[in-house]
């Protein structure tokens, strides 16, 4: 199981660093990749995620855009460079802990795919577009546009999901798919906490253009149906 620890009486996340960690100058990003705005939104009991050491470090920029007249942001690092770049969640949260439709309004919209995938809950369905961020929508459709001439339409068997506001499985922050700046593929065969079976050219692509792809992940949090457009949450 990937390692966590679980806030003691009289813990600070300076403390939990130094003795986690190594250093206590990481406790800012150890609140960080927690999805925690502020070093003292802990209490005991709570479950820390302790990231590995390659997850502390920001992945590589993605490529220039391809197009001409196309661009999107690079992929940030942190729950912080996330906000940043696709916008501050935390100030759209409803007092009955849903998303303020505002959020949808100004952030989400479709983009389009240039073959259709049967939808991973109701095969006899299929996606036609992918719900996400309006600044990433443009990329998507490049890397969709990539697997089809590239002829590997037939390594993304079911769609999973784009945009949906819920937090993490096995967590309380929220996942990327609020943001939707995450998509989930195959997910039939590639359960949280397996191995899977995405094929290793569907994973080089995405990864190509600069998203994590959750398969790198260690015990119960690799998920391998899961590609998202950022590191280090």
């Amino acid at each position: 199981m990937a390692k966590t620890y679980t806030v003691a009486k009289g813990d600070t996340l300076g403390k939990i660093a130094r003795a986690q960690l190594g250093d206590a100058k990481l406790a800012v990003m150890l609140a960080d990749f927690n999805g925690l705005p502020d070093l003292n939104q802990i209490f005991v009991g709570q479950r820390i995620l302790l990231p590995t050491a390659k997850e502390q470090r920001p992945t590589a920029a993605a490529p220039a855009a391809p197009r001409a007249a196309v661009a999107w942001p690079a992929p940030p690092h942190g729950f912080q460079a996330v906000r940043d770049t696709f916008g501050d969640i935390l100030a759209y949260l409803a007092d009955d802990g849903g998303i303020d439709p505002k959020w949808e309004a100004e952030r989400i919209t479709r983009a389009a795919l240039p073959f259709p995938i049967p939808l991973a809950w109701n095969t006899a369905q299929n996606a036609t577009a992918i719900r996400c961020h309006k600044l990433l929508a443009p990329l998507l459709e490049e890397v969709f546009r990539q697997i089809e001439s590239q002829g590997l339409k037939g390594a993304v068997r079911t769609y999973g999901g784009g945009y949906v506001f819920r937090p993490k499985r096995n967590g309380v922050k929220p996942s990327t798919h609020s943001w939707g700046i995450a998509i989930d593929l195959n997910p039939n065969t590639n359960a949280m906490g397996s191995a899977g079976d995405m094929d290793p050219r569907l994973v080089a692509l995405f990864e190509e253009h600069g998203f994590t792809w959750g398969g790198r992940w260690s015990g119960g949090n690799k998920d391998p149906m899961h590609f998202q457009y950022c590191s280090g949450y």
